[in-house]
């Protein structure tokens, strides 16, 4: 009698233990469908048992996406093909029981990400902050308009997310508010920014802005900019990416090619000797200078002629500069130094891409250029020379008028 009272506790404590939540549930899976999955984007889904006793052990049926792996009741991976995908999921425990649950797993493109606007619930005629919101959904860049009927924004309220670099376009007489912005890394789930509204008279806001985002390879989730009439500028949204993907950033001056080891090296071309090693002689003292027939001298001012000019030498003897290089007899070459690489976003082209170069962006910037994201043929052309930032490529001066300025 006593054995099998210890059998008993024996048998309740093994139950107890090998179940989940210490009671002897019946196995169950407690997941009846699976998020779905975005083309290049990480997906990571779990599929819990519970009840019965454990350890479970998990066997799939069918094909799972490309890209996409299952262990332990875990699907994770990134998924390389769009499609839908239909698998059986079985479970088993240690008592050999075993439920099974049929999923479909859909692998879809991303959807674009969601801007979300906090704004008044009920009509006001007072001032107020809306605060516009990105989902969580990763993006870089993003075109927005917004159509402001009754409404006045205070454009010196705006704040926006330190990682933001845009450029803002307000028509009054439209009233009408767009902005091109572009983010200095890929961001998702943050306020994007908060601006003051002041209505005309007392309304109940309704702010929902038309949005065109970009995802983190700078493709756009829509095909489809905002609609707005078409405009003209020297820049467009492709420099707002590029100074954003920049920023900030510096070009390295290249390196000069150093002297030091030309002053080193004797000139065994020059023939030369090191004449500050050489001891002095009185030999060009008593030399007779040079005279005419008459027994004059031959200048008539002096009655010695002045030695032969040596070139220039360094400490070491050697002829100094660009000669040191040079054979006798060769004409002198002019070494130029290596030219930095362009720098994207460097609009200003000073080597570097900071504010200056939105500045100059936003002083002439096309919205939407003729209806287009990317013009067939950019606006601008490639700024090769280093020009004052704030400067208008359409003012260009004559050749005449620019010499006169570099002689200044």
């Amino acid at each position: 009698m006593r054995l099998r009272l210890i059998l008993a506790f024996l048998l309740a404590l093994l139950v107890a233990c090998g179940t989940e939540g210490g009671s002897a549930e019946p196995l169950r899976i407690t997941v009846r469908s699976l998020p779905a999955a975005y083309v290049g984007e990480r997906y990571d889904a779990r599929v819990p048992a519970s009840g019965g006793i454990r350890p479970y052990h998990y066997e799939l049926e069918g094909d799972l996406p490309e890209g996409i792996t299952f262990a332990g009741g875990h699907f994770a991976g990134t998924p390389r093909k769009k499609g839908s995908y239909k698998i059986t999921l079985v479970v088993s425990d240690a008592a050999l029981s075993s439920r099974s649950a049929s999923y479909t797993l859909k692998v879809t493109d991303p959807p674009p990400p969601l801007l979300s606007v906090k704004q008044p619930d009920s009509e006001t005629d007072a001032p107020f902050i809306a605060v516009f919101k990105l989902n969580d959904r990763p993006a870089s860049a993003f075109r927005l308009h917004l159509d402001l009927k009754n409404l006045k924004p205070n454009l010196e309220s705006l704040k926006t997310s330190p990682d933001l670099l845009y450029v803002l376009r307000y028509d009054a007489e439209k009233q009408t508010l767009d902005i091109d912005g572009a983010f200095s890394g890929v961001v998702k789930g943050i306020e994007v920014m908060r601006l003051e509204f002041s209505p005309n008279k007392k309304i109940r806001p309704k702010l929902s802005p038309q949005v065109q985002f970009f995802n983190a390879r700078g493709e756009p989730y829509t095909p489809n900019p905002p609609k707005r009439p078409a405009d003209e500028g020297k820049y467009v949204f492709d420099d707002l990416r590029a100074i954003a993907a920049a920023w900030p950033r510096l070009i390295k001056e290249p390196e000069k090619p150093s002297n030091e080891a030309k002053k080193d090296k004797p000139d065994d071309k020059s023939g030369e000797s090191n004449t500050s090693a050489m001891p002095k002689t009185d030999d060009a003292a008593t030399t007779p200078a040079p005279t005419d027939d008459a027994g004059a001298p031959a200048d008539g001012d002096t009655a010695q002629a002045a030695p032969e000019t040596p070139s220039p030498k360094s400490d070491a003897g050697q002829p100094a500069g660009d000669e040191a290089a040079q054979p006798k007899g060769a004409a002198p070459t002019i070494e130029e130094s290596p030219k930095a690489p362009a720098l994207p976003g460097d609009l200003d082209g000073n080597g570097q891409v900071d504010q200056a170069d939105l500045e100059l962006l936003r002083s002439s910037y096309a919205f939407n250029p003729g209806g287009k994201l990317t013009p067939a043929k950019p606006i601008h052309e490639e700024n090769t020379s280093k020009k004052p930032s704030g400067e208008d490529a359409a003012s260009d001066k004559s050749t005449d008028t620019t010499t006169e300025d570099k002689a200044k």
